[in-house]
């Protein structure tokens, strides 16, 4: 079993290059694969996206960092001679109006803002791209890593939850018994209550067996009993899945709200509540698992 949360990271450096890829993922219904990449790489994004070919769920970021170094970091540098001929006007117009005799420089109109452009290299240095590609991976696996150590305390986590909702389930499945009688006697009061003849044993026997059949929650416990072993057998399997084990959970509430509806008894309703409780954060540990 794998969680959907994760990240990894990985950095190189080349003779004129350095590198750094942040892997991130977080719940999702699909898998949604979002790059954030320097404009150089653009064009091979559809190559990154394989190496996520493993991966069902979640929401990734894929964030990576492109900077030259040494004598690989500029291309080269453009001088803007417009930039250049209104900062030379501008500062001989100033000299003059503060009375100033000291002559402007080259060095001086260099350093004025947008004269000197310096130009990052374009085009990719050589192997670079399967360097990247590297890196992504080793990003990848420590992200996968990090996703199963998560996984394995969901699978803790998910199976001790299975395991109370089937205590609570048990406890439901005891209370026929008790459910009749409670029926029974409640029955009996209300006819008595009644000003007509008396009715007959047999009479009250069929009521009592009619009002039974319609809190008999035997039905419901059975698929209740059948969710949480197929729900325990795919935490169990190798290769869990969340979709799955979301629409048990919906399963799972959709019975025990059925036998919330046909109780009379406030131990049976007492049961109802904390199974719908147990169901409600077994849903939230689902949402994290792959």
């Amino acid at each position: 079993m794998k969680s959907m949360t994760g990240y990894g990271s990985a950095q190189a450096k080349a003779k004129d290059l350095e590198l750094e890829v942040h892997v991130k993922s977080v719940n999702g219904r699909f898998l949604e694969l979002r790059f954030h990449l320097p404009k150089e790489y653009a064009p091979y994004e559809n190559d990154f996206r394989k190496t996520f070919a493993a991966w069902s769920r979640g929401t990734v970021d894929v964030y990576i960092h492109r900077k030259p170094s040494g004598d690989g970091r500029l291309q080269g540098a453009r001088i803007k001679a417009q930039a250049a001929q209104h900062w030379a006007k501008e500062l001989k117009a100033l000299a003059k109006s503060l009375h100033l005799s000291q002559e402007i420089s080259l060095r001086d109109v260099l350093q004025m803002p947008f004269v000197l452009e310096h130009q990052d290299r374009a085009a990719l240095v050589a192997g670079e791209l399967k360097l990247v590609e590297a890196q992504l991976k080793k990003a990848v696996a420590q992200a996968d890593q990090f996703r199963q150590r998560e996984g394995t305390m969901l699978k803790k986590e998910v199976l001790r939850l299975l395991k109370e909702l089937e205590t609570r389930v048990e406890d439901m499945s005891g209370w026929r018994e008790e459910a009749m009688k409670s029926s029974h006697q409640r029955l009996k009061s209300r006819l008595a209550a009644m000003e007509t003849e008396q009715m007959d044993a047999s009479r009250l026997a069929l009521e009592t067996a009619l009002m039974i059949d319609k809190m008999d929650v035997h039905e419901e416990v059975v698929r209740l009993k059948e969710h949480i072993k197929a729900c325990r057998a795919l935490v169990s399997g190798p290769d869990a899945k969340g979709k799955k084990m979301d629409f048990y959970c919906q399963e799972l509430l959709r019975e025990v709200n059925t036998i919330g509806s046909k109780s009379q008894l406030s131990s049976l309703t007492e049961a109802v509540v904390d199974a719908k409780s147990l169901i409600e954060k077994f849903r939230e540990q689902v949402q994290n698992i792959e």
